[in-house]
């Protein structure tokens, strides 16, 4: 149901060729039913067909379009925003971060909450956690006329948008989240990977809208990887980026937690910072620290950065070929740090440096987003968002 003051019945998702319809106008903004019609390749009446639908169900508005033109008026349909609202929230080890977004993802609301104490062995108490995502949902229900649905992202492997079979962070597995929420709130719930989130939202409101194919990476308590194949988002990876995150770059290099030498997790991981900061004088341990640390004359945080960042241009580069795109998005606490280092440019540009018979040229953009907790819980929304509109 819809959840309210006075709550309504569950609201339809949109068929595949409304949810065409609406996704356009959400990533790129009003337009014509002949300008739609062209773009979808579909026919000037099924374009009116689906206009006329999605008007009465209140997703879409439409106006005569305000420019003169010779002929019939045109119509102009244009998404909208408080057509539905969506709870997201993004749970770390001790903190649920929830936020309620429009159709656009735009922020409306926040609110944060913190999670029980782990039980003895480690893992956070699931039935607990449950208690307080529903609280805050109806905290964040109170702030929009309505509420349509729930997203739930958490670092781990997620199954079926409902089960997290392993929850990094918070010491869970084969815990069915989704349908415990679902009960309390009466929503539509979506779980996902925190990373995979992240995709989503810059699916329809970053990279996708130019770039069909495109990776998310990153950099915060640990390395994460997301993938958009042809205007889809990869589900779940085969590894949870295991086999990205320990490519070699430097033999000679520090070790990671695995045992891996000069692997990309023993640069960039920062539970592998710390053990290498470990010693009689204590040092940061987040890039952003290692750079204050740098310009305060600690040559040896300098050089812990710089070959950090070196580690993170061989990564973009190997993600970008694996991929075969021309776009990957830098996302995370500790990518503003990483990304003002020369090395990383320095790195990118000699792997992209064509040998001297090769006439084949790449341009590699790299979009680079540090994130707040509340733009994570934001991703876990989008998620939600194109949940309860009917897909993802």
């Amino acid at each position: 149901m819809v959840m309210t003051g006075a709550s309504r019945g569950r609201r339809r998702g949109l068929s595949a060729a409304e949810l065409a319809v609406t996704r356009h106008l959400l990533v790129h903004g009003p337009a014509t039913r002949q300008a739609l019609g062209d773009h979808l390749n579909l026919s000037y009446a099924s374009t009116s067909r689906l206009a006329r639908a999605l008007v009465d169900d209140g997703v879409a508005s439409e106006a005569l379009d305000g420019e003169p033109a010779v002929g019939r008026p045109r119509q102009v349909l244009a998404a909208v925003p408080g057509a539905r609202h969506v709870a997201g929230f993004k749970l770390t080890a001790d903190t649920a971060f929830g936020v309620v977004c429009d159709m656009f993802g735009e922020v409306k609301a926040t609110a944060r909450a913190t999670l029980p104490e782990p039980d003895h062995d480690g893992s956070v108490p699931v039935a607990g956690s449950i208690k307080v995502i529903a609280q805050l949902t109806r905290k964040l229900a109170r702030r929009v006329p309505t509420l349509d649905g729930v997203g739930v992202a958490i670092g781990g492997v997620v199954a079926d948008r409902a089960i997290v079979q392993e929850g990094t962070f918070l010491g869970w597995r084969d815990v069915d989240l989704a349908t415990p929420i679902e009960q309390r709130t009466g929503l539509p719930v979506i779980v996902t990977n925190d990373v995979t989130a992240l995709a989503r939202e810059q699916l329809w409101f970053g990279a996708g809208r130019t770039h069909a194919t495109f990776g998310v990476l990153t950099v915060g308590a640990g390395v994460g990887f997301a993938v958009v194949r042809e205007g889809v988002a990869v589900e779940r990876l085969i590894d949870n980026g295991h086999l990205l995150a320990h490519a070699p770059v430097d033999p000679r290099g520090p070790r990671c937690r695995l045992g891996h030498p000069g692997c990309v997790a023993a640069y960039l991981n920062r539970e592998d910072a710390e053990d290498r900061a470990s010693g009689a004088v204590p040092r940061p341990v987040t890039f952003g620290g290692l750079a204050q640390a740098s310009r305060s004359g600690d040559e040896q945080s300098g050089r812990q950065l710089a070959d950090a960042a070196r580690a993170l241009g061989h990564l973009v580069a190997t993600f970008a070929g694996a991929l075969q795109t021309t776009c990957i998005v830098l996302a995370g606490e500790d990518v503003a740090a990483l990304t003002a280092s020369p090395e990383i440019d320095e790195v990118i540009a000699d792997r992209l440096r064509p040998g001297p018979r090769e006439v084949q040229r790449c341009a590699l953009e790299i979009v680079s987003t540090p994130l707040t907790f509340t733009d994570w819980a934001r991703g876990a929304a989008v998620a939600g968002i194109q949940h309860v509109l009917g897909g993802a």
